[in-house]
């Protein structure tokens, strides 16, 4: 059993807090004891606004302990893993304390802000021999993972092309609206965008160029508005868009891929693979939420001293560096951009 803590319980963190008070109940891989976030009003079962679902606001937070000072709590508590949800740029500082505390460290998306970063991080885990996932969540989840499987075996021959979206509301409801300022979250391409990022590596594998559209409609943020196309050797066409100016509609995802024989696509709540002979082959896939699959698949890592083969930091890191290269990519107006 981990004796796990929460480290931020704002709108990615209130959705961790459900997923862990689940864990904690089914009693054998997790145990919630301490939760931490600097406004104590985040233990008032006040409603959060957030762009997904991330559960009630009727928690009882006398189950665990509840700290305004992480320090505090890493001082006072025996933590066997914590759950970092907080602003991007404070992934890498907070991730790289609690490993050299000797504690196993789940950290939100994206890993961080740069590669340099994201190195550091890597490399304090292995000096420290703990355990580092990063919550690239669309590897767990049902409709993806089923594309990958498929990938994987061939069944449906080579894939050529590939078609990611994902956009909705602007998110302004974050604490100090630290998510559209450039130097905390790098707005939309980096903190959004991001999941198709690492679809497409994990999917396709590293494109070894790319070429970047974007638009910054805040002027405080990064690119809210983008575009990018994957160069692979073999030719295939990836594509991937982000918008989350599109306030009032919700947020959406989609995708589309295209095989040798056949096709898998993901469009307005349906997912639906057909074969060359436009007959439907859906298989079964995994309709838990890829939120608690990831915790339970990086817990059983820790307690079984398991290798994290579906997705090592080391590919969160690789996801960064596509990140870069498209905004480098974005800021000189679509230039072709090694990756």
């Amino acid at each position: 059993m981990l004796r796990t803590a929460l480290i931020g319980v704002g709108g990615m963190g209130r959705g961790h807090l459900a997923n862990l008070i689940q864990l904690t109940k089914e009693g054998d891989r997790i145990k919630l004891v301490a939760a931490c976030d600097v406004d104590p009003e985040r233990f008032e079962n006040k409603k959060v606004d957030f762009n997904l679902d991330v559960g009630g606001d009727d928690y009882d937070f006398s189950k665990f302990n509840c700290y305004t000072d992480m320090d505090d709590m890493l001082a006072k508590e025996k933590l066997d893993l914590v759950v970092i949800a907080l602003p991007t740029y404070l992934h890498c500082p907070t991730t790289v304390k609690c490993l050299k505390l000797g504690i196993n460290v789940f950290c939100e998306k994206p890993m961080a802000l740069s590669v340099e970063e994201c190195d550091l991080m890597i490399n304090t885990a292995k000096e420290c021999g703990k355990h580092l996932m990063i919550g690239q969540c669309l590897r767990f989840w049902g409709e993806y993972a089923a594309v990958k499987q498929i990938i994987d075996s061939g069944r449906l021959g080579k894939p050529h092309y590939g078609y990611f979206w994902r956009g909705g509301d602007t998110p302004k409801w974050s604490f100090e609206n630290w998510l559209l300022r450039r130097e905390c979250g790098g707005g939309a391409l980096h903190d959004q965008h991001v999941h198709d990022v690492d679809t497409v590596a994990y999917l396709f594998g590293m494109p070894k160029q790319v070429t970047t559209l974007g638009r910054t409609v805040y002027p405080s943020s990064g690119y809210d508005s983008v575009s990018t196309q994957y160069i692979y050797d073999d030719g295939k066409v990836v594509n991937a868009q982000d918008d989350w100016t599109l306030n009032g509609t919700g947020f959406a995802m989609e995708f589309r891929v295209g095989f040798e024989k056949g096709c898998a696509v993901m469009a307005n709540g349906k997912f639906n693979v057909y074969d060359e002979n436009q007959k439907d082959i859906t298989p079964e896939f995994n309709t838990e939420s890829a939120y608690v699959t990831e915790m339970k698949y990086f817990a059983d890592c820790i307690l079984k001293g398991t290798k994290n083969t579906i997705n090592p930091p080391e590919a969160s890191r690789d996801t960064i560096r596509i990140v870069a290269a498209e905004t480098k990519s974005a800021d000189n107006r679509g230039k072709l951009t090694d990756v």
